[in-house]
């Protein structure tokens, strides 16, 4: 009981916050630059929430239940399955930002509480583009970008995100952020097959 109440709070919040970046969308100057030849470390100092990874494989996880009804004041369409999706290093699924790629950025780290993209969707980050690596089935290409002194994870020149609240259930099995508008676009988790 007490850790359904945990993860009312956890959304609740989420879709308080949510509301209120849902008028502003994403933006700023560049701070991206695509990077799939030198290895960089991540600043301690990034100033977002995401898992830390000492991994660099993009795994496929079998049997995760994918739904956005604890989100479904800002969901496109009502999504309800089960399947296998991508998951990151950390071992969380991971989500596509529709229209973005790495020289056209969108979901942006900013100061502003209000426009702070990574605040609900931290990138898939690494240490290293040294041995990336994905499982067989995950089809596309892996690479990686400099973005705001972070070194993100991509597929097929895509940058790869968290989703907060996956993160904050710790339940790798879950995944409740695709199909979700927020910043200005349709978020999408990366199924495999």
């Amino acid at each position: 009981m007490s850790r359904i109440r945990s993860l009312n709070v956890t959304y609740g919040i989420l879709l308080v916050a949510l509301s209120s970046v849902a008028v502003a969308a994403c933006g700023g100057g560049g701070g991206t630059k695509a990077d799939t030849s030198k290895a960089q470390t991540q600043s301690a100092s990034s100033g977002y929430a995401s898992p830390t990874a000492v991994r660099r494989t993009v795994s496929i996880g079998a049997g995760v239940h994918i739904t956005n009804t604890p989100t479904k004041a800002f969901r496109v369409k009502p999504v309800d399955t089960t399947e296998s999706v991508a998951l990151g290093p950390s071992g969380y699924p991971v989500y596509t930002f529709q229209g973005e790629t790495t020289q056209h950025i969108v979901c942006q780290k900013t100061a502003s509480a209000q426009t702070n993209c990574w605040a609900f969707w931290p990138p898939v980050s690494v240490g290293s583009s040294n041995g990336i690596s994905k499982q067989s089935g995950i089809s596309g290409k892996l690479g990686t970008f400099s973005n705001h002194g972070v070194l993100q994870l991509t597929l097929n020149g895509q940058p790869l995100y968290y989703f907060t609240p996956d993160v904050a259930s710790k339940n790798t099995t879950r995944a409740t952020g695709d199909e979700i508008k927020t910043f200005g676009s349709i978020w999408h988790i990366v199924a495999t097959g």
